[in-house]
This record gives C-alpha cells, sequence and structure tokens, in this order.
C-alpha cells in the first residue's frame, strides 16, 4: 500500500540521513537518501486496493449517519414513532398491528415512557380488571366502592368524574359493600393486573 511504502522510505531515510561508520569498515563514512518504489503493476494493484478500502469506509460511515439519523427522527419520541408504523402501513391498513408495534417497536424508543404509553397502560390494566370483575353486579359496585374510596382517601375527588353517574349510585346500593354508613369491606379477591 502506498502510505506503507512512504513509511518505510521514511524509516530508512531517517537511519541512513545522518553520517555514520559501518561495523566492517572503519574510516569509511556514509551518508544516504533513499527512495523506495514499487512496479507500476504493484502500483496500479495498491491504489486500486486503497481506493476499494475508502469506498467500503465511505460506505460504513453514511450507513451509519442513515442509521442515526433515523433513529433521532423516528425513535426519539413515541409520536413520530407511531406516525413511521402508520406510514409504513398506509398502503395495507389490514397489516396495521398495534400489538406487534408495542412489543417490539416501542420499546426501543428513547422516551417510551410517554404519557400515551403509561396511558395505555393504565387502560389495559383497567380493563384486565374490569373483565376479572365479569358480569356480576356486585363485584363491580365493591370494585367502583373500593375505587371512590381510595381516590376520596388520597384527596384526588375530582377524578371520580370517571365513574359513571349510575355507577356512582350503584356503589351506594345494597350488597356493594357498605353497610349502614361504614367503610367498605376489602375485596377478597384481586386480580394481579399484567
Amino acid at each position: 500500500m502506498p502510505e506503507q511504502l512512504t513509511t518505510a522510505q521514511e524509516r530508512l531515510t531517517l537511519a541512513a540521513a545522518l553520517w555514520h561508520t559501518p561495523e566492517d569498515a572503519p574510516g569509511l563514512w556514509l551518508k544516504a537518501r533513499i527512495t523506495l518504489m514499487l512496479t507500476e503493476q504493484d502500483a496500479d494493484r495498491a491504489q486500486r486496493y486503497q481506493d476499494a478500502l475508502r469506498e467500503v469506509t465511505l460506505q460504513l460511515a453514511q450507513e451509519h449517519e442513515r442509521r442515526e439519523r433515523f433513529r433521532q427522527a423516528v425513535f426519539d419520541k413515541p409520536d413520530a414513532t407511531r406516525i413511521w408504523w402508520l406510514d409504513r402501513h398506509l398502503d395495507d391498513l389490514n397489516s396495521l398491528d398495534w400489538d406487534v408495534f408495542k412489543e417490539k417497536i416501542l420499546p426501543l424508543v428513547g422516551a417510551a415512557d410517554d404519557i400515551q404509553s403509561k396511558a395505555e397502560r393504565i387502560a389495559q390494566t383497567l380493563l384486565y380488571v374490569w373483565e376479572k370483575l365479569g358480569d356480576n353486579p356486585g363485584q363491580h359496585a365493591r370494585f367502583t366502592t373500593t375505587v371512590r374510596t381510595v381516590l376520596e382517601q388520597m384527596g384526588w375527588t375530582d377524578a371520580l368524574a370517571w365513574l359513571a353517574p349510575d355507577e356512582l349510585s350503584a356503589s351506594d346500593a345494597p350488597g356493594s359493600g357498605r353497610d349502614d354508613g361504614e367503610e367498605p369491606h376489602p375485596v377478597a379477591e384481586a386480580g394481579a393486573a399484567r
């Protein structure tokens, strides 16, 4: 390679540039300037190799830059990632799978703890609890009463707005966990939210 040839020439020049006497020839003083050259065929081959190496290095640098820009544009914010995912499936919206997005793509996002992700997790947890309650009105009422009590004890009465008016009145109904104004009894069975 050309730079190896240059390095070798510089080392030889440095070694031979000062006056010195060879060990087996006392009284003889030498000083030299050395020039190394490749044959034309070797120089062409070395240049082709050097050009190919530069091209591969440039391609790798460009690919790295492209991926970094893509990551910054798409995976820095969850909303940008959602738009990218939707855009990729515009031609076939039937193949749009948000579950795959949540499991495989969203964890790659730098700030996957955004408000929408948190809201989706909370909604999934509440849906899981609601499905566990089934069609049993007593279970629904007990759960609603428990949630209402927790919100009241935390001082978050403004959060009671999410309970529908019929659920608020049902939570005070007989069999809902309140007996003559007593505090609600703890729910005996609770499913673990996933």
